[in-house]
């Protein structure tokens, strides 16, 4: 099963870029599950509510006036697997005609089930760096704060947590998205969280995608869930956008 899952997530990613490539963007729009986001720490947050929506604002014209010929991966890493859902994280790059990189950027990609169909539902942009700049500041601020998270929650101290989230912030289902627009609007959700493991993904200057195994007891039970946090700089807030949450594998 395990196998089975992580070709899945596999192939769901490489339908993206392949159907990217295509240039045909209802064939790109195929590769997606609805209601689509992509967070991320530049630009308006745009839902895609249906594959309708989304064919309406893809526009290869500037790109390809760019420069870009096709796109390739850098990297695929599997990082949590479900029957339902999967997270993989990626990197692409852009290039000319003559291999020449334009682009590149790094994401995690939040794969679900929806009606039979494998697809990416959101996608998490953190942005690229090399090799040679220094991220630690951004990522110990980051994983800081997913940890401060955690904490007042558990202390149930809702108005510290709110604030610790960026606005709106999204909470990716499977074929559902989770909107909270405001501070007002927070809710904690039930029972007491404990971090397994906290790890830095994905880091840039101005965001960071990590990676948590998380303890949910609830009721006098205690879960295994496994999550992607997406943690952004937006309007000189840090703050938590969005997340992705499945229930652990053994």
């Amino acid at each position: 099963m395990t196998q089975h899952l992580e070709q899945i997530g596999l192939d769901t990613i490489d339908a993206f870029l392949n159907s990217w490539n295509s240039r045909n963007a209802e064939q790109w729009a195929d590769s997606l599950n609805y209601p689509h986001v992509r967070p991320s720490p530049f630009g308006p947050i745009k839902i895609a509510p249906t594959r309708e929506d989304y064919i309406a604002r893809v526009d290869y014209q500037k790109v390809i006036e760019s420069g870009w010929d096709h796109s390739e991966w850098d990297y695929q890493h599997l990082l949590h697997l479900s029957p339902r859902k999967i997270h993989v994280a990626g990197q692409w790059s852009r290039y000319s005609v003559t291999g020449e990189a334009i682009l590149s950027a790094p994401i995690v990609y939040v794969c679900t089930l929806v009606n039979d169909h494998w697809g990416v539902q959101s996608r998490f942009g953190a942005d690229f760096v090399d090799e040679n700049t220094d991220t630690t500041e951004m990522m110990s601020r980051g994983l800081g704060l997913i940890q401060d998270f955690v904490n007042n929650h558990k202390n149930r101290n809702q108005q510290v947590c709110a604030e610790l989230l960026n606005y709106p912030h999204y909470s990716i289902g499977i074929g559902e998205l989770d909107t909270t627009n405001s501070p007002a609007e927070f809710n904690l959700t039930d029972g007491t969280m404990k971090i397994d493991s906290l790890t830095a993904i994905q880091t840039g200057q101005h965001s960071l995608n990590a990676s948590v195994d998380l303890q949910l007891s609830l009721n006098g039970e205690t879960q295994m869930i496994q999550g992607i946090v997406h943690v952004n700089d937006r309007d000189g807030h840090l703050g938590i956008q969005a997340w992705s949450w499945l229930i652990a594998r053994d």
